[in-house]
């Protein structure tokens, strides 16, 4: 008999069920990029005619919206400029990251912003930063000469660990380092959920798009204790990984929604 365990957190957090319910609320809109980064549900928004958009012209017929992870500065103000009608569904655990980081400017130091700069949640808080370092591994570290007064923030979705790991780097490195962990906390209470379930079972199934940084660290995490795949749906989903396997882990990512998750543990309990 097969024993599979659902995580307890996973799946949507409160910041995307924000984000949907406040689309559902508006008819056909333009959505700047993914509104989150789920393949299947931007392909039922599309259904429901909120399509994705990957830049303004100023000829849109129908209400802007940027999505739960923000977008820059310079999009908002040129949108401002357009007179467009903008519907901002940023989570407001992104937008604390922006007024953690003007806080620690206006006390003097220099912002280093952690995380991955090509995801459009850390391009908006640069973009709201003075001349900020981004620093995303061990190696960027050793290329960059510090300023005397260093302040951190991260990625909301970035991983704890090698978060803990980069500042012991920084730290030799400068004079004064203040951080702000601002990880968030359905982030880390996911991590958290995935290293311990991934300790107990004999494989572990992550459920999320593959463009999604939350579940990209979940995997990472998995994968330190125990052998796991990173799936999208249960179309994906080998029989042959579960072969002698009795405790099977599901965790998902804070994009997943509740069908895919359930759909995926009621195939592998059909497996053999």
């Amino acid at each position: 008999m097969r024993n599979i365990i659902v995580a307890e957190a996973q799946g949507f957090c409160w910041g995307v069920r924000r984000a949907l319910d406040i689309v559902d609320q508006y008819g056909p809109v333009s959505i700047l990029g993914d509104l989150i980064h789920n393949k299947q549900v931007v392909q039922e928004l599309e259904q429901k005619e909120k399509r994705v958009i990957h830049d303004v012209t100023g000829e849109e017929k129908t209400p802007i919206v940027i999505t739960a992870h923000g977008t820059t500065a310079e999009k908002l103000a040129n949108l401002d400029d357009l007179g467009m009608d903008v519907v901002d569904t940023t989570c407001p655990l992104v937008s604390a990251i922006y007024r953690a980081g003007k806080k620690l400017e206006a006390e003097g130091y220099h912002i280093v912003i952690i995380g991955d700069k090509k995801h459009i949640e850390v391009k908006g808080i640069a973009s709201r930063m003075h001349e900020p370092i981004l620093i995303n591994d061990e190696k960027e570290i050793s290329q960059v000469n510090f300023p005397d007064k260093v302040g951190v923030i991260c990625q909301s979705t970035f991983s704890q660990n090698k978060l803990e790991r980069l500042i012991e780097l920084m730290r030799p490195e400068v004079k004064e380092l203040k951080v702000k962990n601002t990880i968030c906390s359905p982030t880390k209470n996911r991590q958290l959920a995935a290293e311990e379930l991934a300790q107990t079972v004999e494989i572990m199934i992550v459920i999320g798009g593959y463009h999604s940084s939350n579940t990209k660290k979940l995997v990472e995490l998995s994968l330190q204790y125990v052998e796991s795949y990173h799936i999208e749906t249960a179309a994906e989903l080998n029989s042959d990984w579960f072969a002698g396997k009795a405790e099977v882990g599901i965790i998902a990512g804070a994009s997943t929604p509740d069908w895919i998750i359930e759909g995926v543990s009621q195939r592998i309990a059909a497996f053999e």
